[in-house]
């Protein structure tokens, strides 16, 4: 009851769970916030036509926000739009990608830890081959990997041949996973695994988990039924952390041409052309980069200060 009444009378915490509720009132409230411009086939962009000029329109009747120019004369995107319908994206995937990278992490690291012996210390140097691995270039590898059933079809082989490259469903199957979401899991589970093995290697030592194997409790009781639940304190702080840290790593892959999808990430790479305008001031067309930039930052600062009073809520001696 005190830890649960101190987390809310520091106003970091407070500050952390009114930007992540925004966040999450964006999200669920964008059909309402941003209506759809077409139901049948939703995006989270919006294309504002017949607009005169090449260069950004700033905030007004047609877009609160501003638009960016797309390159194709008198065609621009609204800010705005994108904004919203991002959050709900951003949102997905932050918390999909967290929470199954978490999940590989903490069993891994609690089976190996209830075992012992040589599997331990398999899993273990599995981990800190893993940790040597950039994440960046499983990320290029994933994205070769995806675009293979597109580069088998272009091949100039018989007419039969491309059916059946394009109909197979292991191929079908690699082209439908998010190369950048599928490489952000597999090379970030570590530190989860790191963390729950500690914790799991302490609490198996204690007398009640010591009592239910002597009552005959099985491996996997005693892991989801004792253990777990015992040794799971440090990775939901960083499963709260790794939520807008996923969301920004995506956004920087985006930005960058390494795919990712995130819609802010496109929307700034569309408009840094403009960032810098006429006589280098960087404030004439503030709206192409400083709300989606803004709204990054602060998705990142709100879920690692929720991660930072998790910890001090759930580890009171660390705080």
């Amino acid at each position: 009851m005190n830890g649960r009444r101190n987390f809310f009378s520091r106003w970091q915490n407070q500050a952390a769970l009114a930007i992540v509720a925004i966040f999450i009132f964006l999200a669920i409230g964008a059909p309402y916030l941003a209506p759809l411009t077409d139901p049948e086939e939703p995006s989270a962009f919006r294309v504002i036509e017949d607009l005169k000029g090449n260069s950004p329109f700033p905030p007004g009747q047609k877009a609160w926000m501003g638009t960016i120019p797309t390159g194709i004369r008198g065609t621009q995107m609204d800010v705005y739009y994108t904004l919203v319908w991002g959050t709900r994206s951003a949102l997905r995937f932050g918390l999909l990608v967290a929470l199954l990278t978490a999940l590989v992490g903490v069993l891994l690291g609690a089976f190996s830890a209830f075992f012992g012996g040589i599997f331990n210390n398999l899993i273990m140097r599995i981990t800190d081959a893993f940790l040597a691995f950039p994440i960046i270039v499983g990320v290029v590898i994933f994205q070769q990997l995806a675009d293979l059933p597109n580069r088998m079809v272009e091949m100039q082989v018989l007419t039969t041949e491309r059916v059946e490259a394009a109909s197979n469903p292991l191929l079908r199957l690699i082209t439908s996973i998010d190369p950048v979401m599928l490489a952000l899991i597999l090379f970030s589970w570590m530190a989860y695994t790191r963390l729950t093995n500690t914790q799991v290697l302490r609490v198996r030592q204690t007398d009640f988990v010591v009592a239910a194997r002597s009552l005959g409790a099985g491996a996997f009781r005693l892991v989801f039924r004792h253990l777990i639940p015992n040794a799971i304190s440090p990775a939901i702080v960083l499963l709260a952390r790794d939520i807008g840290g996923m969301v920004l790593m995506q956004a920087s892959l985006t930005f960058i041409g390494m795919g990712g999808g995130s819609e802010w990430g496109e929307l700034l790479a569309l408009g840094r052309r403009w960032i810098i305008g006429p006589g280098g001031n960087p404030l004439t067309y503030w709206w192409v980069f400083l709300p989606l930039t803004l709204a990054l930052v602060l998705f990142g600062i709100g879920w690692n200060l929720l991660g930072d009073g998790l910890n001090d809520w759930l580890n009171p001696r660390q705080a």
